[in-house]
């Protein structure tokens, strides 16, 4: 995510840094991690719902469902574009899982339609999120050799 070529191959490409990316990774996870189980905590607290979510827990499966972006974003970085787009999959697949399934036994007592909508919702802002770290930090890199130095 920060550098613009995973590979220079043993030759003489240069690298390029791009630290604002780590910021900005670090603050779309934040915001992701704390106002989307504050909303869906909120919301179930406000509608006063038989099912109890307090923040700290939706907060917790927030966290354990992106445990798996770690090693994911280490794979990301391999230089081929048909296995990032594979790891996409996967992630989106495990890490969604993790959560939907969750949410969706949670939801088990709440009238079966706003418990569809309530589980599509979040499952869609999480795919958005990965499709956002894959088209933004991940995304196909171009390899430009090093300036050569005049003499």
């Amino acid at each position: 995510a920060v550098v613009s070529t995973q590979s220079t191959g043993g030759s003489d490409k240069e690298w390029s840094y791009d630290f604002k990316k780590v910021t900005i990774a670090a603050t779309v996870v934040f915001l992701y991690v704390t106002l989307v189980p504050a909303a869906l905590s909120g919301y179930l607290w406000w509608r006063k719902s038989s099912t109890e979510l307090k923040f700290t827990e939706s907060l917790s499966l927030y966290g354990y469902s992106l445990t798996v972006f770690i090693p994911a974003s280490i794979l990301l970085c391999i230089n081929h574009e048909w296995v990032r787009w594979i790891l996409v999959l996967v992630l989106i697949g495990t890490s969604g899982a993790v959560l939907t399934l969750t949410i969706w036994r949670l939801l088990a007592e709440e009238p079966r339609q706003l418990a569809l909508l309530i589980t599509a919702v979040l499952a869609a802002l999480h795919v958005s999120l990965i499709l956002l770290f894959k088209m933004y930090f991940f995304a196909q890199s171009s390899v430009e050799p090093a300036p050569t130095p005049t003499r």
